[in-house]
């Protein structure tokens, strides 16, 4: 995981954990935080009531949409939970390749580096990013070229799945690794005219 995607992780997560930590202790535990300690602009309550009492609901209940709009929230809130942790769960990187014989592994990112590096030798190739992701059984590259203006991509294709994929095969035999390479042209600087 990125430095970039972790931060907004841990971000997303201390933005969205804490209040609803403390909302939750001060509707569970009315005794843990007490009338006089909650913000100003928290809408007072009588002595002896609840946050949330049976008459206040009772007349949120007699509108119809109500029901249905929590309803609906509650659902989308929680899709959009899974579906956050579905991504994070599914962002498939590498981290070792058990080889051969025992104890010994190859770390994903190292291969990933060493594709990369070996990329960036290529004619026309002015950068190169470079991630291994999958099972263990079946692996997939995947390459994030940035060519120079005057290259040719099929040169540069030609010559990465001449040499530089067969390398990484060889590396991690007999497993399987597919490839998926996206290019993209650097532009020439424009030129001002004065």
């Amino acid at each position: 995981m990125n430095r970039l995607r972790g931060g907004v992780n841990r971000a997303l997560l201390a933005c969205a954990g804490l209040p609803l930590t403390a909302t939750g202790i001060a509707l569970g535990f009315p005794g843990v935080v007490g009338r006089d300690q909650v913000p100003s602009w928290w809408p007072p309550a009588a002595s002896g009531t609840v946050w949330a009492d049976r008459d206040a609901l009772a007349r949120w209940r007699d509108h119809g949409w109500w029901a249905t709009a929590v309803t609906a929230v509650l659902a989308a809130a929680l899709l959009l939970c899974l579906g956050w942790c579905l991504h994070q769960a599914r962002s498939g990187r590498v981290s070792s390749l058990p080889l051969g014989r025992a104890g010994l592994a190859l770390d994903g990112a190292a291969l990933a580096q060493a594709v990369a590096r070996r990329t960036r030798t290529v004619p026309g190739v002015t950068q190169a990013r470079v991630r291994l992701v999958g099972r263990t059984g079946r692996l997939r590259i995947r390459l994030r070229l940035v060519l120079a203006p005057d290259a040719s991509p099929s040169a540069v294709l030609a010559h990465i799945g001449t040499h530089t994929l067969p390398e990484a095969r060889e590396a991690i035999a007999p497993r399987r690794l597919d490839a998926e390479v996206r290019l993209r042209v650097r532009r020439r600087p424009r030129r001002r005219v004065g």
